[in-house]
């Protein structure tokens, strides 16, 4: 009975803590036009990143050149990052002002390379090769919050195709080559991201039926868990390109890791509590009256999980681009089964088709869409975007807030009472609690001082909202649970 107390008193708190949010959709606009032969990464890559909205980075490649696209000033610019020869799967990653940029550059004879920028793209600096020379592909790099940077890639031989992962950190790598897949299988198309010291990593392992595979590390990726005995899942006959997120709940301490990949021309998605040991059931989020590949999937810490991919009509070709179209769908509640909207914005179809979509997560709360389209009677290859945006606001108007207000709140979640302490003291603040609605059920006027003491009275347990005012301002707008 208490542990079925606790499922819906989580479930409670994760209903009201996406009450009223909204995810609003821009319309699409263009970034560029390039060259017909101008590629994006699709596989299980990032393709935008940056600090904010009017500060941001693309990356689009063509066989002999990668080029950054710089949003700055609210205009793009394009700047020449690489040339070569034979580039393939161009993809970024963005920590402390400073781009980061990995590529394939080979077909038999190929290697793993990366680059980074301190300045905005305009000057690059290489470090060693981050592969040895043979049968590499499918590149994907993470920059973690502490400045390690992670790559995966997988290499092939006459006999397997393994997984590989390295780190580097401060000038130099700090681990050589780490085969994560099973060395007899066929390991490919990996895709790894990092936070902090936890690194995760997914792939798909051939021959059929294909299995998606997951390893996880705690300490940086200088050593690695014990492969599961079992795929995430045994349930479908096909599966490939996995694309993995994160996200934390802090009301419910809960570690979200969100699985995407395609099989059986389907979106499927899964999720994980425990950093991987169980996953749920495949859910299929994508339209079931098309036909859908390359999922891209990015997330926040306030709920809303976002899919980006590729589809087209039943019927239609794999290599019919003017057919194909963007497909995106959304949960505002971490992803939960039967949260997803269902072909939200699919449709950009413009005659010339929508292909490669990458879903890419500048901030909390601003993601971008990214695709190319083929214009063939100019003989172009246009780039679009279109910005989605999450809204998270509740039932209590939206305020800026005082960044200086430091209120503590212990312990929270509580059942009978909490101490609430403030590093700046309270004169004549009144204290307002809101209900999950909207509605005011408790108030507490003339506060002065540091600390004050909340006591649960005869309030029913769930999820709160506290607001502090203090001569006309808002100086504090807190989340409070209550407990039985």
């Amino acid at each position: 009975m208490k542990a079925l107390l606790t499922s819906l008193f989580v479930l409670t708190v994760l209903l009201a803590y996406n009450l009223q949010a909204q995810v609003l959709i821009n319309t699409v606009s263009p970034v560029a036009n390039e060259k017909i032969n101008t590629q994006f990464c699709f596989n299980n890559t990032k393709l935008m990143a940056g600090n904010s909205v009017s500060d941001r980075y693309l990356v689009y490649y063509n066989s002999d050149t990668i080029f950054l696209n710089v949003h700055q000033s609210g205009i793009w610019i394009r700047k020449t990052a690489y040339t070569g020869n034979n580039i393939n799967s161009a993809t970024l990653t963005f920590h402390n002002d400073t781009i980061w940029l990995c590529w394939k550059e080979g077909v038999i004879s190929a290697q793993i390379k990366a680059i980074f920028s301190n300045d905005t793209g305009n000057t690059w600096t290489s470090i060693p090769p981050v592969s040895s020379i043979g049968k590499v592909a499918a590149p994907s790099i993470y920059a973690s919050s502490n400045g390690k940077i992670h790559f995966v890639w997988h290499i092939e031989s006459s006999t397997d195709t393994t997984v590989f992962h390295r780190v580097f950190h401060n000038g130099t790598f700090l681990t050589s080559a780490y085969p994560l897949s099973n060395l007899t299988g066929q390991g490919q198309w990996p895709s790894v991201i990092s936070i902090g010291d936890t690194v995760l990593c997914a792939w798909k392992e051939a021959p059929l039926p294909t299995k998606v595979w997951y390893r996880s590390s705690f300490t940086g990726g200088t050593s690695w868990n014990p492969i599961s005995s079992l795929p995430t899942t045994t349930l479908l006959s096909t599966s490939k390109d996995p694309n993995l997120a994160y996200a934390y709940d802090s009301i419910s301490n809960t570690h979200f890791v969100y699985l995407a990949f395609d099989g059986q021309n389907k979106i499927y998605f899964q999720r994980s509590t425990d950093f991987g040991n169980t996953w749920t059931v495949p859910d299929t989020i994508s339209n079931l009256n098309k036909l859908s590949q390359f999922a891209h999937i990015e997330c926040n810490n306030k709920g809303f999980v976002g899919i980006a991919y590729e589809q087209r009509p039943i019927g239609s070709s794999l290599f019919d681009d003017t057919k194909k179209d963007v497909g995106f769908t959304y949960s505002t509640n971490w992803g939960n089964v039967g949260t997803f909207s269902v072909d939200t914005l699919a449709y950009t179809h413009n005659g010339f088709g929508s292909v490669y979509p990458g879903f890419n997560k500048i901030d909390e709360n601003n993601f971008y869409l990214a695709w190319l389209t083929k214009d063939t009677v100019n003989n172009k290859m246009k780039v679009f975007e279109r910005l989605i945006h999450f809204n998270s606001a509740t039932g209590i108007n939206n305020y800026t807030l005082n960044a200086n207000s430091n209120v503590y709140i212990f312990p929270n979640p509580f059942s009978d009472q909490a101490t609430l302490h403030t590093d700046n003291p309270f004169r004549n603040a009144t204290l307002l609690i809101y209900n999950i609605y909207g509605q005011a059920v408790k108030q507490i006027n003339n506060i002065s001082g540091q600390t004050i003491t909340l006591r649960s009275d005869n309030l029913p347990s769930g999820l709160y909202f506290l607001q502090i005012t203090q001569g006309n301002q808002v100086i504090s707008l807190e989340k409070l649970v209550i407990t039985d």
